[in-house]
């Protein structure tokens, strides 16, 4: 790691460090950093700079905390965060055909670069969600499978914007909510399920335009299901 100067704050180095790390994919989304005392010992600064760098960080929204667990990496830079606090006072139909040409694009590269790893990821949060018997499973495996193919696409600038923009399916159609009967929900949503198949069938099967094309498809049913193409 780069030597820290004197004529920069430790805590801003401390962030701007930690920032390049994460950046690089030492620390990829989902995984814990080392604690205080190791950065601090790592870094050769006082606690107090480290703190201050954490927080800045968990303030950008790269970073999370949780007590009992530890920090851990939530964006891999300010990007994510910042498109997300924008999200909502956009157009929802501006939002609507981002989200259309991140998840088409995203399914095409999948198709042609997903390594033989990531489809077998991509293949088990299909799994996930095919399994899922009440909305809080559904959601969380609905998240990793968009999550997956947008990291599978390998362009990491397309993956931190989809994760700005969110758009699954459990988040239009608030299928993780304490209101919704997901038994009856299910049926309904059974088509934007098949082209999730789809997609996965046209990933391993090394068809861009296939993934494309169920990508949209199932991107269409969302914004339908969720009214926002009417």
């Amino acid at each position: 790691m780069p030597q820290l100067t004197r004529n920069v704050p430790l805590a801003q180095q401390v962030a701007d460090q930690l920032r390049r790390r994460i950046a690089d994919g030492e620390f990829p989304v989902g995984s814990l950093l080392p604690t205080e005392v190791e950065l601090t010992r790592e870094l050769g600064v006082s606690r107090n700079s480290v703190r201050e760098g954490l927080r800045s960080l968990v303030h950008a929204g790269i970073l999370g905390a949780r007590a009992g667990y530890g920090t851990f990496v939530i964006a891999t830079s300010d990007l994510a965060p910042a498109l997300a606090r924008r999200i909502p006072r956009d157009r929802a139909t501006d939002v609507a055909e981002v989200r259309m040409l991140l998840e088409r694009e995203g399914a095409r590269l999948a198709a042609t670069r997903a390594t033989p790893e990531q489809i077998e990821q991509l293949t088990a949060a299909l799994a996930a969600r095919e399994a899922a018997t009440d909305g809080p499973s559904y959601a969380a495996a609905d998240f990793a499978f968009h999550q997956q193919l947008l990291e599978a696409s390998g362009n990491a600038l397309l993956a931190e914007l989809y994760r700005g923009s969110g758009g699954n399916e459990q988040s239009l159609l608030h299928l993780n909510s304490p209101e919704v009967d997901f038994a009856a929900a299910r049926p309904v949503i059974r088509p934007i399920d098949d082209e999730h198949t789809a997609i996965v069938e046209a990933v391993i099967a090394r068809d861009p335009a296939a993934a494309a094309a169920a990508a949209e498809r199932m991107v269409r049913l969302s914004h339908e299901q969720a009214g926002l193409d009417r």
